[in-house]
């Protein structure tokens, strides 16, 4: 019986000391040795979760450079927009800055307003085609040029019209006479030169005209 003892006292103190050496200062260690299975079984299951993980980082990736290319993309269409809108809200200011467009009566209108009057009929003898120089054309340098002048519209007056080289030289008279009378300017009373003015342009329209 004193054998069984000490026999039982052995197993208790071989159980307490392998109890001491798994649990120590309050934390469980397991000392057991892995098998190969279980060392590949991990080592797999960490090249796994490797992967996952830079899957996960270059999807990320992915859409961080997407969301870039696509705020990139709405930066340029609003770039794009507003540089239009710009030019039309310009166009516009433009238009109603210059008002309505002119129409084609409009065009006449200004026209028929621009141009001179013909001679009254005291001023040209529709029959005999004399004309009565105002007072500033009267002066001795322009006397060459009245002369031609008086004698083309007096055939104008007998024939109706004037031809094509009559209607020239009348042309070519009036312009010689208008860029003498414009070196007057400064040495003609300003009424006088006005009515000269007016004179020889309404005599250089008359000539477009059919005689009447």
């Amino acid at each position: 019986m004193r054998t069984s003892a000490i026999g039982a006292l052995a197993i208790v103190a071989l159980l307490g000391s392998w109890a001491v050496a798994q649990y120590y200062g309050g934390a469980y260690v397991d000392n057991r040795a892995s098998t190969a299975a279980e060392g590949a079984a991990r080592g797999y299951a960490d090249v796994v979760r490797s992967q996952g993980m830079a899957n996960l980082a270059n999807s990320e990736a992915a859409i961080n450079m997407t969301e870039a290319a696509r705020r990139d993309m709405e930066n340029r269409n609003q770039w794009t927009d507003t540089y239009f809108q710009m030019r039309q809200k310009n166009r516009d200011y433009r238009a109603a800055e210059r008002g309505p467009r002119p129409t084609r009566e409009d065009f006449v209108r200004m026209a028929a307003a621009g141009r001179p009057d013909r001679l009254s009929p005291s001023e040209l003898d529709s029959v005999t085609g004399e004309l009565d120089w105002p007072r500033g054309l009267t002066q001795d340098q322009f006397a060459a040029s009245r002369t031609e002048l008086e004698k083309l519209f007096a055939k104008r007056a007998a024939y109706g019209e004037s031809s094509w080289n009559d209607y020239m030289q009348i042309d070519a008279t009036v312009k010689k006479m208008q860029a003498e009378l414009k070196g007057l300017v400064r040495n003609m009373p300003p009424n006088d030169y006005i009515a000269s003015k007016r004179f020889l342009d309404s005599l250089a329209f008359e000539n477009q005209q059919p005689a009447s």
